[in-house]
C-alpha cells in the first residue's frame, strides 16, 4: 500500500482541548502528522494538519475524530 496525504482543518470543542488527540491518532492508527497551523484557547481549538498513512487508516482516523465531536473540513 502506498501512503496518502490528507490535509484537514479540525475544530475541537472545549472538552477536548487538553486531550492527547494527535498522540492517540498517531499511535492507534499508525499515521504521521504535520501541524501546519494551530490556534488553541481555553474555549476552543483549531488545527490545520497534513496526515499521512494508508487510506484505510486515514478513514478510521476521520471516523474516530467525528465520534469525539471534532468538526473536520478537508482542504
Amino acid at each position: 500500500m502506498s501512503a496518502t496525504i490528507r490535509k484537514l482543518s479540525l475544530s475541537f470543542p472545549q472538552k477536548l482541548i487538553r486531550e492527547p488527540i494527535l498522540h492517540n491518532i498517531s499511535t492507534r492508527f499508525g499515521v504521521a502528522f504535520n501541524i501546519v497551523r494551530a490556534n488553541v484557547t481555553d474555549e476552543h481549538g483549531f488545527l490545520e494538519l497534513a496526515l499521512e498513512g494508508d487510506t484505510e487508516h486515514l478513514e478510521k482516523v476521520l471516523e474516530y475524530l467525528r465520534q469525539l465531536g471534532v468538526t473536520i473540513e478537508e482542504s
